[in-house]
Formats: structure tokens, C-alpha cells, sequence
């Protein structure tokens, strides 16, 4: 089987090429069993994504050919064995044509509804100043820190063998250490260690333990704080960064109101398109009813 479709993949990629060579393209490609027309072949293509479709190798496009051509054919052998005849076949059939028209009507009718969207900028603006405490960027940190743990089974035992690790180390720092290279080395927080003791992004107010936040933000940048306890163990905080909180203009949330606002309104309008269809009454099953639909 594998050195069968070889085969047709390497007849399929010499036609292409020769129609390239020739300057034009082929009005039919087939594997030797049967071919297809180019324009039927674009019609297949429509079940790829354009950006994907645009990128398709010479090889992956004989392979999508070959594998429509055999589908087309095993199909017909399926046809002319009655399968689609069978009644679990037929009413997948339905279910699956009435999903796909419904999915088409539904689409339909949204396209028709973004075009009676009305002009939202006056509403985004109103919307940005009753609720401008909304659109300001916090104040946050981005911070380096070296972890020394004290095992919490056993923290009498070690808490006095780590601090006085932690505080050579503190030492080795403040004598010019490499912060990021000592935190590589001795820091036994694994998820900040392998980065030179940094915590990803940025660490707004309340996302960090009290004792570690306190010290970090009472830090100025590039300054290191001295040994902070945490039910962790010991910390030495380095502070990269500091963000001031900042009231974001209109400009900067506009696209991110007007997307809200606009999706607001077509979930409004497809609520009440949506109702035309809705029955009158609510469906009321009884008991034995309830049974019979359950059972297989």
C-alpha cells in the first residue's frame, strides 16, 4: 500500500512539474485510476485555510489530490454497497446537513446584522468616563530573588543552619556577587532559579506573600533587600523594576470598548432573532415518556 501511493505521489508531482515547465496548467490530474479538473480540485481546496493553502508544498498538494481522488472512489464502492441506504448512516446524514444549513443561516443572518451595527465611539466615550477607575494600569514590580528553604517538617532544627547560609550568601552579595549567577547556583526556588532568580512579569499589589511584597516594593530598583523570612524559608529580594500605576487614556482602550460595546449589541439582536424561533409553551414530559426516551 505505502509503495502504491509513492507511486502516485511521484506521478502526481511529475505532472505538476511539467505543467510548470510548460509555462501552463494541467486541466485534469489523475493517479492513474482517475482524475480530477482543476476546477473541481479548487472546490476541495475550499476546505483548507487560505494561509495554509497559499504554503502547500508541491508534495502536499499530491497528497491532498490523491487523497480526494481515493475518498471519491471509495465512495462510490460505498454507494453501490448500499451503505448510505443503512438507517444510522442516513441519520447522520440529516443531523449533519441540518447542522451545516442551520451554521449558514445562522452566519447569514449575523453578516446581515454587523451591517445595521450603528457608530459606537460616543458610547465607548461614555462608557470610558463612567468607568475610568477601570482603565488604569496598576502599579506592579518585576523582582529577582534568591530562595534558601527551611524544611517545614523540621523548621527549629534548620531554620538557624539556613540563616546563616542565607546570610553568607547576603555577604557574598553585598561584596559584588553576580545576583543572577548566585541565584543560578543556591537559589532552591526551581521555578525562578533557571532565570537568573527573576519572576515572570510583572507582580502587581496582593499577588505576592505579605512579608516578600513589603520588603520588595519598599525597595528601589536595582537595590536588594536583606534577609526576608517567609513560611517558604529565606529570601534575598533584588527589585528590577518599578511600574507607577497610570490612568490609560481613551486612545489607548478605544478598539477594547468598541469590540465589547459591538459584541454587546450583536448578542442583543441575536437573542431576539433567535426568539422568533423559540415555541410558545414549555416542552412538559411525564414520567413513563421520560423513560422511554431514555432507553436505547
Amino acid at each position: 500500500m505505502k509503495q502504491s501511493q509513492s507511486v502516485w505521489l511521484n506521478t502526481l508531482s511529475a505532472i505538476v512539474l511539467l505543467s510548470l515547465a510548460a509555462g501552463s496548467h494541467a486541466s485534469e490530474i489523475s493517479d492513474g485510476l482517475s482524475g480530477l479538473p482543476l476546477a473541481e480540485i479548487h472546490k476541495e481546496l475550499e476546505s483548507v485555510p487560505p494561509g495554509i493553502r497559499a504554503n502547500m508544498s508541491r508534495d502536499q498538494m499530491a497528497r491532498f489530490i490523491s487523497n480526494v481522488l481515493i475518498d471519491r472512489r471509495m465512495e462510490k464502492a460505498a454507494m453501490a454497497a448500499g451503505t448510505a441506504n443503512l438507517p444510522e448512516v442516513r441519520a447522520s446524514i440529516a443531523r449533519a446537513t441540518r447542522d451545516l444549513v442551520v451554521r449558514a443561516f445562522v452566519d447569514g443572518e449575523t453578516k446581515k446584522l454587523t451591517q445595521t451595527i450603528p457608530d459606537l465611539e460616543g458610547l465607548a466615550k461614555e462608557r470610558y468616563e463612567v468607568n475610568k477607575a477601570s482603565y488604569v494600569i496598576p502599579e506592579a514590580i518585576r523582582v529577582a530573588h534568591i530562595l534558601l528553604q527551611v524544611k517545614a517538617e523540621e523548621p527549629e532544627s534548620t531554620d538557624g543552619v539556613v540563616r546563616a547560609k542565607a546570610e553568607k550568601l547576603l555577604t557574598e552579595l553585598r561584596d559584588g556577587g553576580d545576583f543572577g549567577e548566585l541565584a543560578q547556583k543556591h537559589s532552591e526556588d526551581p521555578g525562578s532559579s533557571r532565570s537568573k532568580g527573576e519572576l515572570p512579569g510583572w507582580s502587581e499589589k496582593g499577588k505576592l506573600m505579605p512579608p516578600f511584597e513589603e520588603a520588595a516594593y519598599a525597595l528601589k530598583p536595582g537595590e536588594m533587600s536583606g534577609l526576608v523570612r517567609t513560611r517558604f524559608g529565606y529570601h534575598i529580594i533584588k527589585l528590577l523594576e518599578k511600574r507607577e500605576a497610570r490612568q490609560q487614556s481613551f486612545e489607548e482602550v478605544k478598539r477594547q470598548l468598541m469590540t465589547a460595546l459591538r459584541n454587546e449589541f450583536l448578542g442583543t439582536k441575536r437573542a431576539e432573532w433567535t426568539k422568533t424561533f423559540q415555541g410558545d409553551k414549555p416542552i412538559v414530559l411525564d414520567d413513563a415518556t421520560l423513560e422511554a426516551l431514555r432507553k436505547p
